[in-house]
């Protein structure tokens, strides 16, 4: 996405402070295993394995300890596949060749650049990142719970169609597979649009699809208006609601809205009481979480076109 100029628009203030802060690193051996278009190695997207989230440093112990024979089969795969782009081939061919002769050097070179990566590109974002992916995960499991998988698939994305106990994917590939109980993972994703990946057996069969609404996540964050749910709660309440779209500890919640512990306390403390936010405690941390009520507030509040009215 960051080598496209019309597919940064979408995410163009995260896009310009990212692109600042890697003036200085060589990414062109990671930039050599991800086409624009095409067949992209599975070492680098280790699927979830439905034990529940992974820190980024099982993420990138799992692409580091990637067999040899693995690394050479996908890299020569994606060197040779048709759907990338043939100029784009002829660039990278010189660091394909390195990377076969020496494979496990490789693999570290490339763990140490994506590490690099998330510390510069991802880390700093990724409350706001997260929290918008687990709102999207808690709404599609409420429709499974009502409704059924079948509205489910159907709603994830144009590309993509149930029909007959079959799901399919728009594609430039020619695949078909029995599942036979296995199962499938759906993994949204803020920088995919408007692809949809897929990955097959072998490996675990995963669908990662875009997640709506990119352009006003980061729209509400760089505005220097504030928001309706600022406007009516004020801007301490309201980011801590925003916040917690995904669970958090009171010391997590002042790190993340800058504000001292016992200030966090007071404000959940209010927002708690008007049946916004629960608290529970795990071992010696509290954790507080949205109720129903407070994430249908959070997210009607961010939705495109909140606050905007006509006269």
């Amino acid at each position: 996405m960051l080598g496209s100029a019309e597919r940064r628009r979408r995410h163009q203030p995260w896009a310009d402070d990212v692109r600042a802060r890697l003036r200085t690193v060589d990414l062109l051996p990671l930039r050599a295993l991800i086409p624009p278009s095409g067949y992209v190695p599975d070492f680098l997207t280790p699927p979830p394995d439905g034990t529940g989230p992974r820190k980024i440093a099982e993420e990138l112990g799992m692409v580091r300890a990637t067999p040899s024979e693995h690394f050479v089969a996908e890299v020569s795969w994606m060197a040779a596949d048709p759907g990338t782009p043939v100029t784009w081939r002829q660039e990278a061919a010189p660091l394909h060749r390195h990377m076969l002769a020496q494979p496990a050097q490789a693999i570290a070179l490339i763990t140490d650049l994506l590490q690099t990566y998330w510390d510069l590109a991802l880390e700093p974002h990724w409350r706001r990142l997260h929290g918008g992916l687990q709102s999207d995960i808690r709404s599609r499991m409420q429709v499974i719970e009502g409704s059924g998988a079948a509205p489910v698939f159907s709603s994830l994305n144009p590309r993509i169609a149930w029909r007959d106990q079959e799901l399919t994917v728009r594609s430039a590939y020619d695949y078909q597979e029995e599942l036979g109980g296995r199962g499938i993972v759906l993994v949204p994703s803020v920088f995919c649009g408007p692809e949809v990946l897929t990955m097959t057996p072998p490996q675990q069969s995963m669908i990662v699809y875009p997640r709506t609404g990119v352009e006003e996540m980061w729209h509400r964050h760089t505005s220097d208006r504030p928001g309706p749910l600022a406007a009516l709660l004020g801007g301490v309440r309201s980011a801590v609601l925003e916040a917690l779209l995904v669970p958090a500890s009171t010391g997590d919640l002042a790190e993340a809205v800058n504000v001292t512990p016992g200030a966090i306390s007071q404000h959940v403390a209010v927002l708690r009481q008007c049946d916004l936010v629960t608290s529970r405690r795990h071992g010696r941390r509290v954790i507080h979480s949205l109720t129903e009520t407070g994430e249908t507030l959070v997210r009607g509040a961010v939705a495109p076109g909140a606050g905007r009215h006509s006269a």
